[in-house]
């Protein structure tokens, strides 16, 4: 797996669509990129309790079989699929693929966003919280053509989601459970 993640950033760099990659980096992005985690989990939070509290569904976990897939293998294999593989496989296709072959940037926003929500939910409820997140980091990466900001911003929701959903809950206790 992840030599075919190293073939494919290899294959998009010669292609071009890394550029910008590593460029102009300092404190004032990585607080900016922090920020917009900390925004994401928080909406992350909101729309669950919504999707919770309206009960369009049941749980806050996913029904595509991944997460059932994931379980069986060691943490540390969860964590390096969800937080690495995943994210960096998943912004080179929608953000530097899709969005950057799209010469119409509005254009390009909706449909990197919206195919990536579609992949990762299929037509289901849980497609809105996908979309907004698609959105947020679809957002991010336009902000700078730079497919890393995109990739941190997915890969800390990838980890941090579930623990952050339960830490805003011990706050705000607006969850039904």
């Amino acid at each position: 797996m992840t030599l075919v993640l190293i073939l494919i950033f290899i294959f998009a760099w010669k292609l071009g669509y890394l550029k910008n990659t590593l460029k102009d980096w300092d404190l004032k992005r990585f607080f900016w990129l922090m920020g917009i985690v900390f925004f994401t989990l928080t909406i992350n939070y909101l729309v669950t309790v919504l999707v919770l509290k309206t009960q369009i569904i049941s749980s806050v976990t996913s029904d595509t079989g991944m997460s059932d897939i994931l379980g069986q293998l060691p943490i540390l294999c969860q964590k390096y699929i969800l937080g690495i593989i995943v994210p960096l496989s998943e912004e080179l296709l929608f953000r530097s693929y899709i969005f950057g072959s799209i010469t119409n940037k509005k254009v390009a926003f909706i449909i990197s966003s919206v195919l990536f929500a579609l992949v990762n939910t299929g037509f289901s409820w849980y497609l809105l919280p996908y979309l907004i997140l698609s959105f947020i980091i679809t957002w991010v990466y336009s902000k700078r053509n730079n497919f890393i900001e995109s990739a941190i911003v997915h890969s800390s929701v990838n980890l941090l989601g579930g623990p952050a959903i339960k830490l805003l809950d011990t706050f705000f206790k607006l969850l039904p459970y």
